[in-house]
């Protein structure tokens, strides 16, 4: 298995496992959505914010060696109804891409610029291994909101994932 493929799975699972939190937090009130929960960006609301903007903004890294927007303004997105179709687009454009991807250019190295100017370059690989990460780490937080308010997502481990792509 070379890194295409391994790419190409754990952007499935990234998708899957945002769409198993997504659920959750759709079962929240707009309030509980927005409560602070002292997550990284503060509320459920705040951190799928974050999360999607992230995935928003690398994808347009990818493609074009810039941010699609600020930071800060992806980050605004408020309200349930305005986040989840968001996800949906991101999702979409994502899945895209990796299906457009080949090892070689996996492997190649990537210039962009980040919300600062500051200049980078790395294989795309890692760049890619790096946002789905990213997602990783702020769904646990979202995920620990949730369940705090008796909400909790299904399962989110890799090979839960693994168990029903099978």
């Amino acid at each position: 298995m070379g890194k295409l493929d391994l790419i190409r799975g754990l952007y499935e699972y990234n998708e899957w496992a945002n769409g198993h939190v997504l659920d959750a937090a759709g079962r929240l009130s707009e309030e509980e959505f927005s409560r602070a929960q002292g997550a990284s960006f503060d509320s459920v609301e705040g951190n799928l914010a974050h999360i999607m903007g992230a995935q928003v903004n690398w994808l347009a890294r990818w493609m074009t060696g810039v941010n699609a927007a600020g930071v800060m303004e992806l980050e605004e997105i408020r309200g349930f109804a305005a986040v989840r179709p968001a996800f949906d687009q991101s999702h979409a454009e994502l899945r895209s891409f990796v299906e457009s991807l080949t090892e070689g250019r996996l492997i190649a190295p990537l210039a962009y610029r980040d919300s600062e100017e500051t200049a980078y370059e790395y294989a795309l690989w890692k760049m890619m291994l790096h946002v789905a990460n990213h997602g990783t780490h702020h769904r646990g937080e979202t995920a620990m909101a949730l369940t705090a308010m008796g909400k909790p997502p299904r399962q989110l481990d890799y090979l839960y994932f693994e168990r029903e792509r099978r």
